[in-house]
Formats: structure tokens, C-alpha cells, sequence
């Protein structure tokens, strides 16, 4: 048998690899959950939106572009394997990857051509917390081989429509698919979306779900960059957010044209943008403003110039055009 695993990132990867299961991996490197993602592109204009925004200014954009269409390229030749087999999680950035490669199966007409199939866990005997395929021995990834099963219409479809609703401009759309189908295919896929939704600013006070969360353990007395990542998860029962994307938010919380966070010293630092020692990382201390308190507090709108992607939704501006309403938990249109 001639196989072809796709799996999330490197983590998971490299176990694969250095499991007794055998084929190649191929890792889906791409952090999903933020960033555009506009409808109808092909892989080949996908390619450069993503590798463009993710290289950002501190990566080779030309490089990471190149990264891209290679995956893109191994995948579309997926058809000469005797069996592609998908491995993901129940997380956000995993269900993200897993409805695109579905999608993209779909497109490919790759079931015509090799056996697809599909291992999906959001838990694993004796592993609490479990976070992710990356806590396994090599023993136990191998044996989740056992576990595969093949990926139904069902699932090809749920995934399609998912899809289409995360790559459109109206975020209604997504809304509404949460509202009306059918996850038993995916069931880990609804919460996923639904958290999703919670990264847009909120009504209440402007800010997102993570950025509430980092300014309210700053509040608490967490101060250290690196403890604050490691403290944020423990809100989270879908992990999605790594280590880079949490000190942007950082930063943005510190640049901000009000800032809600003051770092000492200043500027806030971190990797990769920054040549930082990880003892000189840590000695950073976060705190809140003045600013920052009063809207953890209710008394002002956190007032944060936006210039975000979610999926193929842009928002812009101090006040976005889409809101979350968390004692409705929709989205409502800001001004209405």
C-alpha cells in the first residue's frame, strides 16, 4: 500500500513520521483562524493571499508562498496514493483545515481516484487535558491507523457548505449554517464555528473573546508574556490560537491608538518579530492602563482600529461592521 497523511502542522507531522505507520505526511501549514480567506480563489491565488499575509514583515513572503503551492501541488496529486488518509483534531484551527481539504477533495474528484479516510479524536484514554495528537507516543498514533473510517457524502457535503460560509463576505451566512445543519458528520465542528464567531468584536465593549481574556489575566496579576499564552488555553475547551498570533494580540493591546495594556520596558517584544532573548522575553511585565481598566470595567469601549480578516469577512475601522451579541450570541450589524 502506497500512502499519503495529511495532518495540521509539524507537531503531528513528525509524529506520523517517526511512528511505525507508514507513507508520506504531508503537513497542512496554514493558521486558518485569522487572516482572509476570500471566496473563489483557486489554490493558485490562495497561494499567494496567504503566504502574502502570513510572511507579513517579518518572514521571506516569496519563500512562504513557495511553501504553499508545493503542499498545494502534492495534494492535488493525491490520486497516484492508494489511500489518503486526513488525521485532525477536535480544535478550531484543525476543524478549519479539515472542511477545506474536504471541500477541496470534492473539487479534485479525488474519491474517484484513491480511497479517502479520516481519523478525527477530541480525546484519548488516560490523557486529561487532552489538547491535541501532538501528546501521544509513537504506539499510540500508530494505533489510531484502526481507527479510520472512510469519509462519507455526508461529511463531503457538511464540509462544502461550511466552506462556502467561512470564505464569504456576509457573516450571516455562517451564522445561519450553525442555526440550520445537520454536524452529526463533523460533531466537532459546530462549537468550533461557534467560537469562531466570538472573535469578532463585541457589542458590549469592542473588544474580541481573546482580548478580553488577556486583559482580565493581566488584571488578576499575570504579567509574564509567556505565562499569559500558557494561561489564556485554560479558557479555552477548543484550542486554536498558538503562541505568535496571542503576542500580536499582545501587541496590538499595547499599540493601540488608546492602549489598553502599558508593557515595561517599552515597547512589548516578542518572536520571531523581534530578536529577543527568552529571559529578556519573560522580564516584560504587561499591566493595564488606564484605559485598559476602564473598559474591562464597563465604562468605556475599547476603541481598537481594526484591519482583520475572518474568513473571507473583512472589518475595519475603530467600531467593525459586524458585532457579537453575547447575551443573544448572533452577530448583529454595528448600528442597528
Amino acid at each position: 500500500m502506497n500512502w499519503l497523511h495529511v495532518t495540521n502542522g509539524d507537531g503531528a507531522s513528525d509524529l506520523i513520521k517517526h511512528s511505525t505507520v507508514p507513507g508520506d505526511v504531508l503537513p497542512w501549514r496554514d493558521v486558518m483562524h485569522h487572516g482572509p480567506f476570500p471566496a473563489d480563489k483557486s489554490l493558485e491565488a490562495l497561494a499567494e493571499i496567504r503566504g502574502g499575509y502570513l510572511a507579513g514583515e517579518i518572514l521571506d513572503r516569496r519563500e512562504v508562498i513557495v511553501g504553499f503551492t508545493l503542499r498545494d501541488a502534492h495534494f492535488q496529486g493525491a490520486g497516484r496514493y492508494d489511500e489518503l488518509v486526513l488525521w485532525f483534531e477536535h480544535d478550531l484551527l484543525d476543524q478549519l483545515q479539515l472542511v477545506q481539504i474536504l471541500d477541496l477533495i470534492s473539487k479534485l474528484g479525488l474519491r474517484d481516484e484513491t480511497t479517502v479516510s479520516l481519523i478525527c479524536i477530541g480525546e484519548y484514554p488516560g490523557i486529561e487535558p487532552f489538547r491535541g495528537l501532538g501528546q501521544l507516543t509513537l504506539e499510540q498514533a500508530a494505533g489510531l491507523m484502526d481507527q479510520r473510517r472512510t469519509v462519507s457524502e455526508s461529511q463531503i457535503a457538511l464540509a462544502r457548505s461550511a466552506w462556502a460560509a467561512f470564505c464569504g463576505d456576509d457573516p450571516l451566512a455562517l451564522q445561519n449554517f450553525l442555526l440550520k445543519a445537520d454536524f452529526s458528520p463533523l460533531p466537532y465542528l459546530k462549537p468550533c464555528l461557534e467560537r469562531q464567531l466570538q472573535e469578532f468584536p463585541w457589542i458590549s465593549d469592542g473588544l474580541t473573546r481573546s482580548e478580553r481574556q488577556f486583559l482580565q489575566l493581566v488584571a488578576d496579576g499575570t504579567e509574564d508574556p509567556a505565562r499569559l499564552f500558557m494561561r489564556n488555553m485554560d479558557f479555552e475547551t477548543h484550542l486554536f490560537m498558538g503562541d505568535w498570533q496571542s503576542f500580536v494580540i499582545l501587541e496590538r493591546l499595547c499599540m493601540a491608538e488608546f492602549p489598553l495594556l502599558t508593557c515595561q520596558p517599552t515597547p512589548f517584544r516578542y518572536p520571531p518579530k523581534d530578536e529577543i532573548e527568552l529571559e529578556d522575553f519573560r522580564a516584560q511585565r504587561l499591566l493595564l492602563s488606564d484605559h485598559g481598566r476602564a473598559v474591562l470595567a464597563g465604562q468605556k469601549r475599547a476603541g481598537i482600529k481594526r484591519d482583520d480578516w475572518m474568513g473571507g469577512v473583512h472589518l475595519s475601522g475603530p467600531e467593525a461592521a459586524w458585532q457579537w451579541d453575547p447575551d443573544g450570541q448572533r452577530l448583529i450589524r454595528a448600528g442597528i
